[in-house]
């Protein structure tokens, strides 16, 4: 393609140079001896506005022409890439040179490379609840390695939803989403409110790595549950995670969160690119909190805010109706929205609420 581009470029010049004449060259087609006629003023200055029109747009082609050479550029090969010689997950070190735990890494690392679209999927969901998570590790002095583990349960998916019932970027199954806080009846099911899943995530891992004292350890826990791995410590006599036997899902979790350290630490080294403007906007709303004597319709305070009810709802997806439940909730609302919402809220609260 680069070959192709210069060609064009080399033509392009050519024929800009027979078009304005170059020195020692005829430019008409009048006998020897006799010069041209002169060309008026005014038909000097056409010639030369029409030659300007014709390189810019020649120009603008050889752009789009680089722009789709850039784009058809395959990745390597698989092969190319390596595992770093070092490779370390929320401050502990993963013994590579033990050549089973190596093997293990790298097959997970391979599986990951070669999922392209997931991993540019990854990158872009990053973008918009990475920060939220960052910003809540660093408050609670936490490893920030930690926000990949939700890269492994979700891949960052708010609605997602796995075989065993675990729901939202956390995947939380339903008991140890209320043992964290989080409500799934009438209506509502926080394990799918982000904001929410988050304060639990934090504090569940918190809480294990307190037993446990081993992040890798603590992972672990949080995929087979904290009981499940008491037992293979008392029953194996080892508290190693790389050295306990577990279940294929749990023996792999850990790796596949460290491949997800990897390849995120630095996408471009793995051939994994995308423009500014290709990454899905960060999430930012205005969240707040609502006592309701009766439930609130997600229509009217929708059209009361001059928004479209699509747009309210997929914002709440931790309820399930197109009403916000009587009690006490948190609603998330768009970026900047807050006073009209509270002034829609205070009128629908004078009037008693839904007539």
């Amino acid at each position: 393609m680069k070959g192709m581009i210069s060609l064009f470029l080399l033509v392009v010049f050519c024929l800009v140079g027979c078009s304005t004449g170059q020195p020692g060259q005829r430019t008409s087609e009048a006998p020897l001896g006799k010069a041209p006629p002169a060309a008026s003023d005014e038909s000097v200055a056409e010639q030369l506005k029409s030659l300007e029109r014709s390189v810019s747009l020649l120009r603008s082609e050889v752009r789009e022409l680089g722009e789709r050479a850039k784009r058809s550029e395959a990745r390597p090969l698989l092969a190319v890439y390596k595992l770093p010689e070092a490779v370390s997950i929320c401050g502990e070190k993963v013994p590579l040179e033990d050549r089973k735990v190596w093997e293990s890494l790298d097959q997970e690392f391979l599986v990951a490379l070669g999922s392209e679209a997931q991993v540019l999927l990854w990158m872009k969901r990053a973008r918009r609840y990475f920060p939220h998570i960052e910003k809540k590790l660093k408050e609670l002095f936490l490893p920030d390695d930690l926000k990949y583990l939700a890269i492994t349960e979700s891949s960052l998916r708010p609605y997602a939803v796995s075989s065993s019932g675990a729901a939202g970027i956390w995947q939380f199954i339903p008991a140890t989403g209320e043992r964290f806080g989080m409500r799934g009846s009438g209506g509502i099911d926080e394990r799918f409110d982000f904001f929410k899943a988050t304060e639990g995530a934090l504090a569940y891992l918190r809480s294990l790595y307190e037993e446990f004292r081993s992040w890798p350890l603590a992972m672990a826990a949080y995929n087979a549950g904290e009981n499940r791995i008491r037992r293979e410590i008392v029953s194996q006599g080892t508290r190693d995670y790389f050295y306990l036997d577990l279940p294929l899902e749990t023996e792999r979790y850990v790796y596949k969160i460290t491949v997800a350290k990897i390849i995120l630490s630095n996408p471009e080294r793995y051939g994994f690119s995308l423009d500014e403007r290709e990454f899905y906007d960060p999430l930012q709303v205005d969240r707040v909190q609502v006592e309701l004597p009766a439930p609130l319709s997600m229509v009217d305070a929708a059209t009361s805010m001059g928004l479209y009810y699509k747009e309210l709802k997929e914002m709440n997806p931790h309820l399930s109706g197109d009403s916000v439940p009587a009690g006490t909730h948190f609603l998330n609302l768009p970026f900047g929205s807050a006073q009209r919402f509270w002034t829609f809220f205070n009128t629908w609260t004078k009037n008693g609420g839904p007539r």
